[in-house]
């Protein structure tokens, strides 16, 4: 067996190891005389142990042996000798990275202390260097909800994480349990996704609090992939770099990492192929969901966070997926995803298992075989050609016996409720965990992690109050930029966006052209068919509005975990669905299309009506998007969405005064006629078009003899539409104005308002 050096100095906050030989003959060994425990530091293919000159290849070697201890077993050190003539500790790596990076930072990214990561820097990517991935260590962590059943029952606690501890370093971190065992809220926890005033403990990065940052410079794959299904692969990399990789790189340099990236998920043969989406087929469920996990390494994230990565997908493309997490784990990066229950070709590529139940652990280590020794020792036997993520699920679920079970084992195994059993079995299994030798390692450096986080806190001289300032990677405009360039090439390859709304305009256009084609002066028909094509173009460009429904709706998990990992502001996503959702595929119909409609029916002749028209139109639909854009961002569900807003835009509709009569409608109801924006749509229209016209009797039969023709004027004041100002006119294009600006600022205010959090 090779003996290797190396010079413990270089390990950061190393008080105790300095130029040791370690000899693998003399490594320890499990107590059932096994030398699995420690095999994962002779594995010539294990990145936490290489033979290269960066000293963090040894970082989970050091954190190992650290104080002359094993965390899962008992640790003989008779061959590591310790020269403690230099008790210097060194900068962490994080530290150094920082120093080679603070000063090409803008002067808008300014950091006065360590608790925050700066953006990753790059120098040439075309390397495949070793990532230093982190330790992270999660301390005495319980988290808990309020549930409510009924809108009149009191609020029940529940609680789903309950004092749970351990240690996850660079490798295969896998987190296993039953459904609803609360594996998923570890990860978002851990993650820094989960709402901190119902958490309690902390969750330290290298033995450092997490920085406030921590979403931004991780990695985070949620379980239904969320990537631009109308982009390809490609795009949706270059997206994620173009904002999340800093200023200072050139276009060629993300153009270049976009490449690397693609090739070492093994992405080259569909990286000009579209995502896909429900009309548009696209590429297999394993390539979208390294696409995914692509858009989370553009930063290179030292913890990268994945929940139940192969769900939905077959037994190969989901081998294929944690074959790519394995390689990345080579590398260097650490990474930590829940997974129910994968079969052993899967199962055997983790490093290490955790395994909960009920928000408790009831096994925390190595993976592979040590989890099958330390429930044979609890009496449960996996007999041969098993899956051991099957025997961890049976043993949970209370299906096998104790070899050596007493008589309350049998008692148990006795129970016909299936809940019963599983919830007495699990009680036993976290008791066992509890008292067992491993997990009172785990405590102890848990303990000695923090208690050195302790010290270094109480002996440094920074301020809580000390400003951490970290701008986004991509500046205002360049943000606004990529957004909008992304939402015109969705909405150009969405068909129902692009072409049916288009050909729904076209044929409304035209079919109101034609019934109402030429309309004439006469009495009879003259003041009806204005009004009927006024009422239809209104009831035409507020109703479209409907599918704006779905915009926030569809995307809202996209918008929230985008902008909650640094891609963009809210104010850039808000102002893009403005700009390359509302304008392109509301406004622009009417501009191109209601000429059609407005020529072929024969209204004024004048150029400032025709604008008028068109004016009122646009500010009609833009006040109508702004109401259904405010009710998509305050509703998750889109059938109760779709009713809220039909009945809005039904109540404006009645409540304009075309319907009903407003002098026979009660007071205490008329008021609500200035909130609606059919109302002011129609006033301005009917205003423009009937104060310079004369309705005249179609001809001199006797049933006609005695009428006079009569000023468009009368009907206005028999609707009670006044006309006679300047200010008449134009107070129904203010009384729009307001009606969008309020609604897309209580819009904005709802989407700055959702919670970010899972």
């Amino acid at each position: 067996m090779p003996t290797h050096s190396s010079n413990m100095s270089d390990f950061p906050d190393s008080k105790l190891f300095h130029n040791h030989t370690i000899d693998h003959t003399d490594l320890p060994v499990t107590t059932d005389g096994s030398f699995e425990a420690f095999k994962i530091l002779n594995d010539p293919l294990d990145h936490n142990y290489t033979q290269t000159e960066d000293h963090m290849q040894y970082r989970s070697l050091h954190d190992t042996i650290q104080d002359g201890k094993f965390p899962y077993t008992k640790m003989n050190s008779r061959t590591i000798s310790e020269n403690t003539s230099n008790n210097s500790i060194q900068p962490t790596n994080i530290e150094k990275s920082y120093n080679q990076v603070k000063s090409t930072m803008s002067k808008k990214q300014t950091l006065t202390n360590f608790d925050e990561y700066p953006p990753t820097p790059v120098s040439s990517f075309s390397q495949r260097e070793k990532i230093s991935g982190a330790k992270l260590s999660f301390h005495h962590i319980s988290y808990e909800v309020k549930i409510q059943k009924t809108l009149c029952s009191k609020p029940v606690i529940k609680t789903i994480l309950d004092d749970v501890s351990g240690i996850l370093r660079p490798g295969m971190n896998a987190l296993m349990g039953p459904t609803g065992s609360g594996k998923s809220s570890l990860l978002d926890v851990l993650a820094g996704r989960k709402d901190p005033r119902f958490l309690s403990g902390k969750v330290l990065i290298d033995g450092r609090p997490q920085p406030k940052n921590f979403k931004c410079i991780s990695g985070y794959v949620v379980q239904d992939d969320i990537v631009m299904g109308t982009l390809t692969v490609r795009e949706n990399l270059s997206f994620s770099a173009a904002l999340r990789m800093t200023m200072h790189c050139t276009t060629e340099e993300r153009n270049q990492k976009v490449n690397d990236i693609i090739d070492e998920l093994g992405l080259n043969a569909v990286a000009d192929s579209k995502v896909g989406t429900e009309l548009v087929r696209g590429v297999s469920g394993g390539e979208r969901k390294r696409t995914s996990i692509g858009m989370e390494l553009i930063t290179e994230p030292p913890v990268l966070f994945l929940d139940e990565p192969t769900t939905g997908l077959d037994a190969y493309m989901a081998g294929q997926v944690v074959k790519t997490l394995k390689a990345l784990a080579k590398r260097g990066r650490t990474i930590i995803f829940s997974i129910h229950q994968p079969k052993y070709s899967i199962y055997k590529l983790f490093d290490t298992l955790t395994l909960i139940y009920r928000g408790q652990i009831i096994y925390h280590g190595l993976a592979k075989k040590e989890p099958i020794r330390y429930f044979g020792r609890l009496g449960y036997v996996c007999e041969n050609h098993n899956n051991p993520p099957d025997f961890f699920m049976d043993v949970i679920h209370g299906e096998c016996l104790r070899q050596h079970g007493n008589t309350s084992d049998v008692q148990i195994m006795d129970h016909h409720d299936t809940q019963e059993r599983m919830h007495l079995v699990g009680q036993q299994l976290i008791q066992d965990w509890q008292t067992s030798e491993m997990a009172q390692h785990v405590l102890e450096e848990v303990s000695s992690i923090a208690n050195r986080l302790e010290k270094y806190e109480n002996g440094s001289k920074k301020s809580k109050d000390n400003a951490v300032d970290i701008s986004f990677a991509a500046s205002y405009i360049r943000q606004i930029n990529k957004v909008c360039w992304r939402s015109i090439l969705n909405l150009l390859r969405d068909p129902l966006a692009s072409v049916i709304q288009t050909i729904v305009y076209l044929f409304f256009a035209l079919s109101m052209g034609i019934v109402y084609f030429q309309m004439n002066d006469s009495l009879e028909s003259g003041i009806q068919n204005r009004t009927g094509l006024f009422y239809f173009c209104t009831l035409q460009v507020i109703f479209v509005n409907l599918a704006t429904i779905e915009l926030f709706i569809k995307e809202r998990v996209l918008f929230i975990h985008e902008s909650s990992s640094g891609y963009y502001q809210v104010s850039v996503y808000f102002f893009s669905k403005i700009l390359c959702d509302i304008i392109p595929t509301k406004v622009l119909p009417i501009l191109f299309f209601m000429p059609i409609c407005y020529w072929m029916a024969g209204l004024q002749k004048t150029f400032g009506a025709f604008m008028f028209f068109e004016l009122l139109l646009c500010l009609t639909t833009l006040a109508a998007a702004a109401i259904a854009l405010f009710i998509s961002a305050s509703v998750t569900v889109f059938g109760l969405a779709n009713a809220i807003i039909s009945i809005i835009y039904v109540f404006m509709m009645v409540f304009s005064g075309f319907l009903i009569n407003l002098k026979s409608m009660a007071v205490w109801l008329s008021w609500l006629r200035y909130f609606s924006i059919f109302r002011y749509s129609m006033g301005g229209l009917l205003i423009m078009e009937m104060t310079t016209l004369r309705f005249c009797p179609m001809d001199k039969s006797n049933t006609t003899i005695n009428r006079q023709c009569q000023n468009g004027t009368t009907y206005l004041e028999d609707q009670e539409i006044p006309y006679m100002t300047g200010w008449d006119l134009w107070s129904n294009v203010v009384g729009l104005v307001v009606i969008m600006i309020a609604f897309y600022i209580l819009c904005y205010v709802r989407l700055r308002l959702l919670n970010k959090y899972k």
